[in-house]
């Protein structure tokens, strides 16, 4: 399987690594994100290999966060479907990396180090089809020095998303509630 998808989580990575704020996204890019209609906090908790604690649909203003109760590093990459695409996830992530952008929007990244929470939150200022994924390779367990050598570990180890990390949500209207959480999963920490 290409993992195209994969190449825009580089710099997701590098920004949980240093501890850079990721910034909200705004519906308009001229606008600003104050803009953007307050919704639930979501507190995603990652472990080996699962997220849990998404909603199927969320509101325009939700809020996300990432805890980290694994034993491995555990990431979220958030790509929203540009409107119209009717691809499945699967189909682009086996996209080659120069067709996949056409498609999707990176919205940002969350990082966490085992037992720790992610220093920032993304929130989530349009509607549409998103995708959450950790493209950490099995096996990882503190973070990534970005001054440091690649690790070949991130070239050659098997990618959580395709050990289970990946998981499909819509964003709806503002205001509108909270969905369910997929069946399999525990329930989301939420606050308004």
């Amino acid at each position: 399987m290409r993992v195209s998808l994969r190449a825009l989580s580089s710099a997701v990575l590098l920004i949980g690594a240093i501890g850079m704020p990721v910034a909200a996204q705004s519906p308009d890019p001229s606008g600003p994100a104050s803009s953007i209609p307050a919704g639930p906090t979501i507190t995603v908790t990652a472990t080996d290999y699962h997220f849990a604690g998404l909603p199927t649909t969320l509101p325009v203003g939700a809020v996300l966060g990432l805890v980290n109760e694994g034993e491995e590093v555990h990431e979220i990459a958030l790509v929203r479907k540009n409107d119209g695409v009717t691809k499945t996830t699967q189909e682009l992530l086996q996209m080659p990396p120069d067709e996949v952008g056409q498609y999707i929007t990176q919205i940002g990244g969350l990082f966490a180090a085992p037992g720790d929470t992610a220093p920032d939150t993304l929130v989530i200022a349009q509607t549409g089809d998103y995708v959450v994924l950790c493209f950490v390779p099995q096996g990882v367990t503190s973070v990534p020095d970005p001054s440091a050598s690649p690790d070949p570990a991130w070239e050659t180890a098997t990618p959580h998303f395709m050990l289970g990390m990946l998981q499909e949500f819509t964003v709806t209207e503002a205001g509108t509630p909270v969905g369910p959480l997929p069946s399999d999963m525990p329930m989301a920490s939420t606050a308004p």
